[in-house]
């Protein structure tokens, strides 16, 4: 099993390092043919500070979490009615982690807290990623340099050099 891969993101003088995970929790709810519920884990530390808080979106009735469904993927969180989060989003992660510690969350010891709660304040407050450059485009927008998005300072973490 290779390393956990910690992403830093800087919120004021603040320095937190996330992860994103995708689990899976045995049920006896019969109306699901697995016998068990997926939940996507948005998990960040406070550097200096003790403990983990833990994010936790579970799949249910009108929730759909990575692997859920059609067009789910690891670290995707939505609503049938509406709304998405991708956890790999550096904006996506600050806003959780911003209504968390305003919710009274604190460091010191491992928490978990319903990502729900966040959800549609946060998918209100993050600008919708960019969309996809069309096949054609492909070609002459090869060597275009993809400029930043409000809420997109990150930086890798991983200890194993840069990213390519």
């Amino acid at each position: 099993m290779g390393r956990r891969r910690h992403r830093q993101l800087v919120i004021g003088s603040d320095r937190f390092r996330w992860w994103v995970g995708h689990r899976h929790v045995p049920t006896s709810d019969t109306d699901f043919t697995a016998g068990h519920s997926c939940q996507e884990v948005l998990a960040f530390t406070r550097e200096g500070s003790p403990g983990v808080i833990r994010i936790v979106f579970d799949s249910g009735p009108g929730r759909v979490v990575g692997g859920g469904g059609w067009g789910a993927h690891e670290g995707g969180v939505s609503r049938v009615d509406g709304g998405y989060l991708n956890l790999h989003r550096p904006a996506s992660v600050r806003g959780l982690i911003e209504a968390a510690l305003a919710d009274g969350r604190r460091f010191g010891r491992a928490t978990q807290v319903d990502g729900w709660r966040y959800f549609d304040a946060v998918a209100a407050s993050v600008p919708p990623a960019r969309a996809p450059h069309h096949q054609a485009d492909s070609t002459a927008k090869k060597n275009a340099v993809r400029s930043p998005e409000p809420g997109d300072e990150e930086r890798s973490d991983t200890g194993a050099g840069p990213r390519s």
